[in-house]
């Protein structure tokens, strides 16, 4: 999950559409089973492939938000992230990884 809090006085921008973007991939590729690629939502499960064992989850987030009070002049924000996360698969490891964006989290 990636976690998106605009800042003081800004509000999340859907004027033009979905405000969010999430991509997720992997090195190997084949360490993704299922709930890889590109999507609107910025939570997403993903399903490893113990078979492969370890290797790089690629995580890119982006969101857009614009003042609360909008109006001529109004300032708008595209808040953007990527990451590179190892990862090794183990008993007992930690299901959940919440990633900050734009400071939330």
């Amino acid at each position: 999950m990636v976690a998106f809090q605009p800042p003081p006085g800004q509000k999340v921008d859907d004027r033009f559409g979905p405000p969010s973007q999430l991509v997720v991939e992997a090195t190997p590729p084949a360490l993704i089973r299922d709930g890889g690629g590109r999507g609107t939502d910025l939570t997403r499960t993903i399903t490893l492939d113990p078979g492969v064992g370890e290797g790089v989850l690629h995580i890119a987030a982006r969101a857009a938000s614009c003042d609360e009070d909008g109006g001529e002049g109004a300032a708008c924000r595209m808040h953007q992230q990527d990451w590179g996360v190892p990862v090794r698969i183990t008993e007992g490891g930690d299901p959940e990884l919440v990633l900050p964006l734009g400071g939330a989290g």
